[in-house]
């Protein structure tokens, strides 16, 4: 998902089912600010019980990129938490985030 237009039609498709058009707009514009970080989004998805109030998007950072897009990420208002882990063989060179953001 590297295009805003293509961003925005992939989330209205997964969340028409659990937020408002309103909501899914305010989702559209967090993800965006986090596309605007250089950060490439693999994918999102919701999360939450009983109703998901949070979004999980999972994006891979080269190695060289990983502190740069960390302090990127902690500057976004609505992160909860970021999981990062080691991603290749035989050498890690690419890691995998996992960030979660809520509206509230």
């Amino acid at each position: 998902m590297t295009e805003p237009f293509e961003l925005n039609a992939t989330l209205t498709a997964r969340l028409r089912r659990l937020y408002s058009p309103q909501e899914i707009a305010e989702w559209g514009q967090v993800l965006a600010q986090v596309h605007r970080t250089g950060l490439k989004i693999d994918d999102v998805f919701p999360d939450g019980m009983p109703k998901p109030d949070v979004l999980v998007m999972k994006t891979s950072v080269p190695v060289a990129e990983l502190g740069q897009a960390i302090l990127q990420l902690q500057h976004q208002a609505t992160l909860q938490r970021i999981e990062i882990l080691p991603d290749g063989i035989p050498v890690r060179d690419l890691w995998r985030g996992q960030g979660r953001v809520g509206l509230k």
